[in-house]
């Protein structure tokens, strides 16, 4: 038997429509599944066993987690935060003839809906009505690698796609060393050492629940909250007056609010940069052990602020991205 497993995924106009796949890519892990205990059951007050069940609510939920890279990324961001302007080869250098992918969180609970096809070596399963629940970007010794959590309104059988068929990605995946990272535009790459990006949706399937259906009807987002944390080298005490708010100690006025950067490059494939204008610390821990070198933690969270687009308009949101590719529109 064969191994081949992979995530095909499609943006579908009509929610719960399954469409074929668009973008196809070479997962490291999966577990995007059937859901359980999803028959009702029965008691009543005749004897000690339940003698009776029927169908009861269906909704498949589960991640999917892959090296990522500059062309397939793009699709998973714009799912995941909802707003979405797209320009045709902006000619700004260093990005000369790559087309501008910007991404934004959106004021919508209605997230944007895709069709997700995993090989699984005997079958693909097709889900329908996938929406993101979180994404987290998390680079450290390796790979650059994307976990999304999905749920899903329901899931199908089809025929596995051979390997050839498959609409895999040119560009090759992303590790660590394409990163870095700027505080208010200066660059603190060389004391950080690992970083987690986080979108949560806080997505509740059983929000979709409605009459008359087995399944959700629509999968509404919740609350959104984008974090990130990183280890650094402990070179100076900044990063620790930052989350205080004053050079000494805990100020009254709490942490001092900064912008923080990004920047993923490709080379001649493009770039990532994820922008959060308006972050504060909300941790700093650094806890000594022996004569081991001394890290600190730090987590942060995004805050809703002004950011203007390419086309001069403004949006409110904690973060924006700007992707560049040879990718066209992902409307």
């Amino acid at each position: 038997m064969p191994t081949v497993r992979y995530a095909g995924v499609g943006a579908e106009t009509v929610y719960g429509t399954a469409v074929a796949a668009a973008q196809h890519v070479d997962i490291a892990s999966a577990t995007l599944d059937i859901p359980s205990d999803t028959e009702l059951q029965h008691g009543g007050g005749i004897g000690r066993s339940a003698s009776l069940h029927r169908p009861g609510f269906y909704a498949p939920t589960g991640n999917l987690v892959y090296a990522f890279d500059i062309h397939t990324i793009g699709w998973f961001l714009r799912w995941a935060l909802g707003g979405y302007v797209y320009t045709a080869a902006p000619g700004t250098p260093p990005e000369v003839g790559l087309h501008l992918h910007e991404i934004y969180g959106n004021e919508s609970n209605n997230l944007p809906s895709f069709t997700t096809r995993l090989g699984k070596d005997l079958f693909e399963h097709v889900f329908s009505g996938c929406v993101v629940n979180s994404l987290e970007i998390a680079v450290s010794d390796g790979w650059a690698q994307a976990t999304i959590d999905i749920a899903a309104q329901k899931d199908a059988k089809a025929v596995i796609q051979p390997v050839e068929d498959l609409l895999l990605p040119d560009a090759y995946p992303l590790a660590f060393h394409e990163v870095t990272a700027s505080v208010n535009g200066g660059d603190i790459s060389s004391k950080v050492r690992s970083v987690t990006i986080s979108i949560v949706n806080n997505v509740d399937v059983a929000n979709g629940r409605r009459i008359g259906s087995r399944f959700p009807r629509a999968i509404p987002a919740g609350a959104r909250d984008v974090t990130f944390s990183s280890e650094l080298h402990f070179d100076d005490t900044t990063e620790l007056e930052r989350f205080w708010g004053g050079s000494s100690g805990p100020d009254a006025g709490g942490p001092t609010e900064f912008a923080m950067e990004y920047k993923f490059e490709a080379g001649a494939d493009g770039e990532l940069i994820i922008a959060m204008p308006r972050v504060a610390y909300i941790g700093s821990q650094q806890q000594p052990s022996g004569r081991d070198v001394l890290f600190q933690t730090v987590n942060g969270k995004a805050y809703a602020d002004a950011n203007t687009l390419e086309d001069a308009s403004e949006i409110n949101s904690e973060m924006l991205i700007s992707l560049f590719n040879s990718i066209a529109t992902m409307a």
